[in-house]
């Protein structure tokens, strides 16, 4: 019996991963001799007008500091230090990348609030699964599902820092749920957030460390006791839950003011 490559093993199947291969049209011409001949033609125009751009501009210092203005500042951004993070409430959302109550959680929700309080939390999403006795990673909604979860862990590992980016492309993806995983969302939301594609794809990959994130976001979300999506959770207590459409256990509201002002009032107390 042929043994079961790692992939198959814990995720559920053989996977033709990376799973985004590179495009090309097999019936594409290629260029003729004759043809590379030709197109040298307009590259030799272009490399003696450069010449000339560079006689003139040289010639004339002003022309210079004209065309090449001072550059930008490239010192480091600030960060947050130890102290201050220890100050930020998590924020957590428990959800599952193919399911129409994540979509609403987020949309209506998290997303919101996170541009309220981005400064004032520390935020996370995990995701809801289940790993069996034979280490294999099971989705409710079938592997695609476990894919578009990989796809979000993927981003927030490439961005761990930047929930405006890493959450920003989970909510895109989320809000077309139901084309998870199809190439041209995946492109279309990591352009729209500015994440190489090509990262995301060597991520989920089976060289990737995509399966060891799902992994581990799973078990937290078990350790946690989560079992609905979307769960939220303030301070690793569970806070408002989203399930089959409505709003439910939800004491403290579910709007997104609600969710703001249990954070500013925790973030104040600390």
């Amino acid at each position: 019996m042929e043994d079961k490559s790692l992939m198959e093993k814990r995720y559920g199947r053989k996977s033709p991963l990376p799973m985004y291969q590179t495009k090309r049209d097999p019936q594409s011409p290629t260029l003729s001799d004759a043809t590379r001949a030709r197109s040298r033609r307009p590259t030799l125009y272009i490399i003696a007008i450069f010449f000339i751009f560079l006689i003139i501009t040289y010639s004339s210092p002003g022309l210079m500091r004209t065309i090449y203005p001072k550059p930008l500042s490239t010192s480091p951004q600030p960060t947050i230090s130890k102290s201050n993070q220890s100050s930020l409430v998590p924020l957590e959302a428990h959800v599952m990348s193919k399911c129409p109550d994540a979509r609403d959680c987020l949309r209506d929700l998290v997303v919101p609030a996170m541009q309220q309080v981005v400064d004032k939390v520390n935020f996370r999403l995990s995701f809801i699964g289940k790993v069996d006795e034979n280490d294999t990673i099971q989705c409710m909604h079938g592997s695609t599902e476990c894919l578009g979860n990989m796809l979000s862990l993927c981003a927030n590992d490439l961005y761990p820092n930047n929930a405006k980016i890493s959450l920003g492309f989970s909510n895109c993806l989320m809000l077309s749920y139901q084309r998870i995983p199809q190439r041209d969302l995946v492109e279309s939301c990591a352009l729209e957030h500015g994440i190489p594609f090509e990262n995301l794809n060597a991520c989920i990959s089976e060289e990737g460390k995509g399966m060891d994130l799902l992994e581990a976001s799973v078990e937290r979300s078990e350790k946690a006791g989560v079992k609905k999506s979307c769960t939220v959770r303030v301070g690793e207590e569970k806070w408002c839950i989203r399930d089959g459409g409505e709003w439910k256990e939800c004491d403290g509201g579910h709007k997104v003011h609600d969710l703001v002002k249990e954070v500013e009032r925790r973030f104040k107390a600390e």
